[in-house]
This record gives C-alpha cells, sequence and structure tokens, in this order.
C-alpha cells in the first residue's frame, strides 16, 4: 500500500510543505510506503491536453497510489491554483480512495476553508476523506519550523 503525500504550494517558504514533509517522516518511521511530491519542482500545466512530461508523471504516480495527503494553503477560502491545476488534470484512477487534508492557514477563522477540497474529491472521485484534517496556523511555525 502506497501513501502519496502531495504538497500543493508553489512558494518557497511552504508551511503546508514542512506538514506535509512531518507526515512523511512520520510514516516513514512506522514503515508505511510513502512518497512526497512537491509541487514547485513540476513543471505544472493548466492545459487539459498535450500533459508536459512532469504532469504524466504526476498523473502516473497518482494513479497508482493507494491512498493521499494533499497539502494546501488557504488562498480566499479556497485551494490554491496550483492545486486545482493537479486535480485537474493529474487526478484519474482516483475514485473510492482515502485522502487526508494537511492545511496550513494564515489565522484560526479559515478552519472551513478546507471543505471546498473534501467537496472537489468526494463529490468528483467518491474518494473517502480520512475523518482528521491537520490545520496549522501561523502561530504553529516559527523561522520556517513547525513548532507546535
Amino acid at each position: 500500500m502506497t501513501t502519496l503525500i502531495i504538497s500543493s504550494s508553489l512558494s518557497t517558504e511552504s508551511k503546508s510543505f514542512l506538514l506535509c514533509n512531518k507526515a512523511k517522516n512520520e510514516l516513514s518511521k512506522k514503515n508505511i510506503n510513502c512518497e512526497i511530491i512537491d509541487a514547485r519542482e513540476i513543471q505544472l500545466t493548466a492545459c487539459h491536453y498535450n500533459q508536459s512530461s512532469s504532469m504524466n508523471f504526476l498523473t502516473n504516480k497518482i494513479s497508482k497510489a493507494d491512498n493521499y495527503i494533499i497539502g494546501m494553503g488557504v488562498h480566499n477560502y479556497s485551494i490554491n491554483d496550483s492545486l486545482k491545476i493537479i486535480l485537474d488534470n493529474c487526478f484519474r484512477n482516483v475514485e473510492g480512495k482515502f485522502f487526508g487534508i494537511l492545511c496550513a492557514a494564515g489565522g484560526e477563522k479559515s478552519y472551513l476553508s478546507t471543505m471546498h477540497l473534501t467537496q472537489i474529491c468526494m463529490n468528483e472521485w467518491r474518494m473517502i476523506q480520512l475523518p482528521r484534517i491537520i490545520y496549522a496556523t501561523g502561530k504553529d511555525f516559527e523561522k520556517n519550523q513547525i513548532i507546535s
């Protein structure tokens, strides 16, 4: 069984990437087969046809995984554009698979912003969300490190 962790932020100081990396380390300690995909290392193209080789690579990785952990930041109480590109172009063969969410937000009042991702995954592909969402705010980070 393979867990694919998708860090969707393109920011060089991505807090959601820190959460994704922490999740990978914790799962690896438990001998869980997992891999992290960093969107900053992929040439994302907002096109449904004639995808780049990196987008085809990502599509294949996503198709072969058994379940997913999706890292996201909050952008206007929703998902960012890079995650939308990944969902629209690379999520094939994911129907009925499990997913979880790691969310890095600026403050405490946008905790419902993860519901947009939940709606997309559940309505589009009948994916099954894991019952917990990791939601971190700016106070959980200091000097590009997770402190709580």
